[in-house]
């Protein structure tokens, strides 16, 4: 048989020694179970045992059956098996069968007493960040904000001290100082980022100087940051880095009472690249399900107050995790346990005492299985970025950890400029050539942390952690100048750039909610198509900039001056700009003016001196208008002629006089959000 892989032989051992520390952790709980059991033998001999007492021994035997197999003890498994199955049989007891049950009990006790080996130890709960600068004083503010951050920190001003920490934890997270000029530094890299599972490996660096950025990054080296920024900043960093390996590693919620089972799937699993959530009250399940928002779930069969299949039946009746894979943990695998467990709704089933190879290769399998059908449900398959689902379901997270660490959040906006002539001329292969190309520069131009995703049409949508909207515009500005460089071919050998305009919005700042952001972001981006495209403005402050003035959202063309004045309080009172015409010929000069961003919208009466309404609606159809202008008809005549008429004109809705405002802004509202 060939041998494993060193990193599978490297992970086996890690999840061993993991296996190993929980034992210390929990052998004293181990042994007060016992003594639960023998307490009942004893009541038994003296015929005083109740039925309090009685399930209480069971419950114990039960779960010792469970975790001691689990942590090693294999023999002390089978033992507390014997023991729940004798405490659990209904009728009576004989001498011999009690007797032989105190003879277990001992040896039960015997089992779990050994002593642990001496370089036992217990592992480190929370996640290690790794501090290697030369600067003592600032690489203890980066750990004093590393800890401030509920992270645990080892700080290091050399590699051979920081090789010194490595024998004590090994980080999830490294932030190095490349400005040291040891060559060393990049074989420490190196080995961090090889590692089982790998160490995210960040640079602080102050410019290039003495190392190679390119060598860099051969060495394993995630992400550069600068040297100017504060140990909170870095500290925010380290973090951010931190939960966005979180997101991308696959998330098991695991539901068992007994305290040492969840230890030990953590001790199996995570060093398999799993990240495990454990639940000991069935009570508790359905606020961890939404808050880890897990790929699958492992249940114990056999708990007090709600059992695992009555768990299983209540996420298969809920419509958000009906599809959520689920895996049994059972002491009892007879035939008509298994058929419960199916019955229910199950995926899989593992027995206890858990084998950790088992468990492993059952768990990523299903894992794997799931991560496909969800790559396909969560990714554009036009560009390969993530689709709008994908990116609220990311912008959650985000901005629960912007909340945690007070980090800034920003939110933009992008549309390419002229896609349309861009079908128009080439084709819409050519089209999608396109779309396929900005997303790869995109994905290319923003760091792992960021998402970048397809929002609808040719809008992109970016979110952009630990970034002000200042910061923002000018990351999404220097994206937008290192595409409209890139030129682009047809098959037929022409060439062309595109470019795309953008707005840019901050969480709190602009906005509360994703909805909120949106539409700042909408509002700046409209802005910047209108001042000339191929630009990007930040939400609230783009109304400072040259030009603004000759921005419309609603032109309205109404000789009455009555009606044209309600309609004009209405759309200031909405937030929206608007411009009254009162002459049909006028209205087609200003609508038809080149030196003008076309509105968005037109309120448009049909009873107009000099053209009627009829006229200037074919006037706009004919020049191309209503390609980027929406028409309201308003009319005192609503026969069902002149409604389709109008229709058939290019008109987006009719609304008949005399109107109800309310009903008229609702379907303005509904005409400009489209």
């Amino acid at each position: 048989m060939p041998a494993e892989p060193a990193a599978e032989q490297a992970a086996d051992l890690e999840a061993a020694a993991r296996v190993q520390a929980l034992w210390v952790r929990f052998q004293p709980q181990m042994l007060a179970r016992v003594e639960s059991i023998e307490e009942a033998l004893a009541a038994l001999v003296e015929s005083r045992l109740d039925d309090e007492l009685r399930r209480r021994a069971e419950r114990d035997a039960h779960r010792l059956a469970g975790s001691a197999g689990t942590l090693g003890r294999h023999y002390a498994s089978v033992l507390a098996r014997s023991l729940e199955e004798l405490l659990t049989r209904p009728g009576p007891v004989d001498a011999m069968e009690l007797s032989d049950a105190l003879v277990q009990v001992e040896s039960l006790r015997s089992e779990l007493t050994d002593a642990p080996s001496a370089d036992q130890s217990i592992a480190e709960d929370r996640p290690v960040v790794l501090v290697m600068h030369h600067d003592a004083e600032l690489a203890a503010g980066i750990g004093l904000a590393v800890e401030a951050r509920g992270l645990a920190s080892q700080v290091a001003t050399s590699v051979p001290t920081a090789r010194e920490a490595l024998d004590v934890a090994i980080p999830a997270v490294a932030l190095v100082d490349l400005g040291q000029g040891d060559d060393g530094v990049l074989d420490l890299v190196r080995e961090l980022s090889t590692r089982t599972p790998p160490v995210v490996v960040l640079a602080v660096t102050h410019g290039t100087g003495f190392f190679d950025r390119v060598e860099a990054v051969r060495a394993g080296i995630q992400a550069f940051l600068p040297g100017s920024l504060s140990p909170n900043e870095l500290a925010g960093a380290a973090a951010a880095t931190l939960e966005a390996a979180g997101r991308d590693r696959q998330r098991l919620l695991a539901v068992d009472d007994d305290p040492a089972v969840l230890a030990a799937l953590v001790a199996i699993l995570e060093p398999a690249g799993i990240v495990v959530t454990g639940v000991t009250e069935p009570e508790r399940f359905w606020a961890t399900l939404r808050e880890s928002a897990p790929d699958l779930v492992v249940l114990d069969l056999d708990m007090p107050v709600v059992s695992g299949t009555e768990l299983c039946r209540l996420l298969r009746a809920d419509p958000r995790w009906s599809a959520l894979p689920v895996v049994f943990l059972t002491s009892h695998v007879g035939r008509d346990t298994i058929e419960a467990i199916f019955a229910a709704g199950a995926d899989d089933y593992v027995p206890k005492p858990v084998g950790g190879p088992e468990l492993v290769t059952r768990i990523t399998n299903r894992l794997e299985r799931t991560k496909i059908l969800q790559a396909r449900a969560e990714t554009d398959p036009l560009t390969g970025l993530a689709n709008r689902r994908k990116f609220e379901s990311q912008w959650t997270r985000l901005q629960a950890m912007a909340e945690r660490y007070g980090q800034p959040l920003s939110f933009a906006l992008l549309d390419l400029d002229h896609f349309r002539e861009v079908n128009n001329r080439y084709g819409h292969e050519v089209g999608d050539v396109v779309l396929k190309h900005i997303g790869r520069l995109l994905s290319e131009c923003f760091r792992g942390e960021d998402v970048v995703a397809r929002w609808g049409g040719e809008e992109i949508a970016l979110a952009m952690y630990g970034m002000s909207r200042s910061d923002g515009v000018r990351r999404v500005t220097d994206a937008l100048r290192a595409i409209s460089e890139k030129t682009m071919a047809t098959p037929d050998g022409q060439s062309f750039r595109v470019s795309f305009s953008g707005g840019v919005s901050e969480h709190k700042v602009d906005g509360a909610t994703l909805l909120d952001l949106y539409r700042r972001a909408d509002e700046a981006l409209y802005a910047a198509k209108a001042l000339g495209r191929s630009r990007v403005l930040p939400a609230g402050e783009w109304r400072d900039v040259h030009g603004y003035d000759r921005l419309v959202d609603v032109v309205v063309v109404e000789d009455d001056d009555v009606v044209a004045e309600l309609l004009a309080h209405a759309l200031a009172d909405s937030g929206y700009r608007s411009l009254c015409v009162n002459d049909g010929q006028a209205a087609v000069e200003l609508l038809t003016d080149a030196s003008r961003q076309p509105p968005r919208l037109v309120l448009l009466d049909i009873s107009l001196p000099s053209l009627d309404g009829f006229a200037v609606l074919e006037h706009l159809r004919r020049t191309g208008m209503l390609e980027a202008t929406r028409v309201i008809v308003l009319t005192a005549r609503s026969s069902e002629e002149e409604i389709l008429r109008a229709l058939a004109a290019g008109a987006f809705d009719h609304v008949g006089k005399p109107f109800s405002l309310p009903v008229l802004m609702h379907r303005v509202r509904r005409a400009l959000a489209g």
